[in-house]
């Protein structure tokens, strides 16, 4: 018996050693999965900061450049003039050399006449003369205030940080003029910095759409800077709760989630960042265009 008692009594031993291994080992992996999360937290933290300077920086620049062409001479001749076809060729010129600069190289701009119908659109030139200014905040408190505004706002163009200013002559308002910025820019530098960046529109806060096949890419939002983001991780983005996280793990993807404000302090979608820790996956993009798996 006292043999039998000896290896029972190793048995023990041994099991005792096992269950502690690992017990020892499940609060170690927890403890270090913890402190990884606290640290993406931090890292998170820090980039929604320098998400929101790069989003002001922006916007300090857009709002520079609508000051500086109201003041053109060009432009307001031919807005005195009403003459739309020099207005055509003056924009064009103007989107043409701002478009040279690569953070601008999306660079809209948008002219309205006296009246803020729409006169000229960079993007658009043959669709001119509709009254859509006053579902504008921006156009229509740079002109109520006479002061230039600037903002990001949802539009039929989609979202862009817009910056409006008067187009002053003889101290008589003759017009305005609008720049539209993409995310584009932002969502390229941080691909630099192995993060991915969505902009995430509300479906339900678009006044209109023009349907496009990336429409169907998420249920409830549309993807803004498309081009700048990485669309092989959309199966993981439409899991998520936007509503309900701020901060998702799913395996190596980390998640941050950041609501996106209009200049009406009215929340129109989100910020998404996203950073693989899986280096071997990092990176990769893939066009959903080509990807049958995206629809």
């Amino acid at each position: 018996m006292s043999k039998y008692k000896k290896y029972f009594n190793i048995y023990i031993v041994l099991v005792v050693f096992a269950l502690l291994g690992s017990l020892f080992y499940f609060l170690y992996s927890s403890y270090m999965a913890e402190k990884k999360q606290n640290n993406m937290r931090v890292f998170f933290d820090y980039h929604v900061k320098q998400l929101n300077k790069s989003i002001d920086d922006e916007k300090f620049s857009s709002m520079a450049i609508s000051i500086l062409l109201a003041q053109n001479e060009s432009i307001q001749m031919c807005l005195l003039g009403q003459n739309r076809d020099e207005c055509v060729k003056n924009i064009e010129n103007l989107t043409k050399t701002l478009g040279a600069a690569s953070m601008y190289n999306n660079i809209k701009l948008h002219l309205y006449d006296k009246d803020l119908k729409s006169y000229v659109r960079s993007w658009d030139l043959n669709r001119y003369g509709d009254m859509i200014a006053s579902g504008r905040f921006l156009v229509q408190e740079s002109r109520r205030q006479n002061k230039p505004m600037v903002g990001i706002e949802a539009w039929y163009a989609g979202v862009h940080i817009r910056a409006v200013s008067n187009v002053m002559h003889e101290g008589k308002n003759i017009g305005s003029i609008e720049v539209l910025l993409n995310y584009d820019s932002l969502g390229n530098f941080y691909k630099t910095q192995g993060i991915d960046l969505f902009v995430l529109l509300s479906k339900d806060k678009m006044p209109a759409h023009k349907s496009a096949p990336s429409d169907q890419i998420l249920s409830d939002y549309y993807i803004e800077n498309l081009s700048s983001a990485n669309l092989n991780i959309v199966g993981i983005l439409r899991d998520i709760d936007l509503k309900k996280y701020e901060f998702y793990v799913y395996k190596t993807h980390y998640f941050c989630v950041v609501p996106l404000l209009d200049a009406s302090n009215t929340q129109i979608g989100y910020y998404v960042l996203h950073v693989n820790t899986d280096e071997k996956e990092r990176n990769i993009s893939q066009n959903y265009l080509e990807s049958e798996e995206l629809f």
